[in-house]
């Protein structure tokens, strides 16, 4: 009866330290995203593509935890409908909300998905010939202001519990948009598809 009732003790102790650790990790953080983005916006090629984000977030259960993060992508324009001498260069700033569903609880490695939606600004500047006629010169510099969605699927892994680091894959889009030049609008989409590391910092308000 000793021995059951030690085990029993011993055991809704290492489980108090279980859920007091998980406890520990709620609340606020702040996270980090470093991307490498490939672009398509049909119409214009992009090249040399790069993206960053920075959040700040909020876990409240075990599995579960939101962000609002700003980021910033960016792009050197190389072509415009086959026609590669075209030269210019796209910049975007956007802000939104992101959900994510965190995956094996108080394990080392936690794989996540996630999904967001926001707004952003959109800068185009770029001149170039079109393909079909090498002396026509198209001139674009339009600003656009456009909604966005995005997905996410990865993993992190926790060094300590306040650190995380992670690699994952994000796809995103902004709404179609038609960018102004001399000749007219021209239709596209602009999305991308990025690989990314990421960092993850929760700090101690208790000292």
């Amino acid at each position: 009866m000793i021995k059951i009732a030690l085990s029993a003790t011993a055991a809704l102790y290492f489980a108090g330290i279980a859920q007091a650790q998980a406890h520990e990790e709620d609340g606020l953080y702040f996270a980090f995203r470093g991307y490498g983005a490939i672009h398509d916006q049909n119409n214009l090629h992009f090249s040399a593509s790069r993206e960053f984000g920075g959040a700040m977030g909020y876990r409240f259960s075990d599995v579960w935890r939101v962000e609002a993060e700003y980021s910033r992508r960016w792009a050197k324009i190389t072509g415009l409908n086959g026609a590669l001498t075209t030269r210019g260069d796209f910049d975007s700033h956007a802000l939104g909300v992101h959900l994510f569903r965190d995956f094996r609880p108080e394990k080392k490695l936690r794989p996540f998905v996630g999904l967001g939606v926001g707004g952003g600004i959109l800068d185009f500047d770029f001149k170039g010939p079109a393909d079909n006629d090498p002396n026509l010169i198209v001139i674009g510099d339009d600003t656009n202001i456009s909604t966005y969605g995005n997905v996410f699927a990865g993993s992190t892994y926790h060094i300590n519990s306040k650190l995380r680091v992670g690699l994952g894959f994000e796809y995103f889009s902004f709404s179609d948009q038609a960018v102004e030049s001399n000749i007219g609008d021209i239709n596209g989409i602009n999305r991308s598809y990025n690989f990314f590391v990421s960092m993850r910092w929760r700090p101690d308000f208790s000292r």
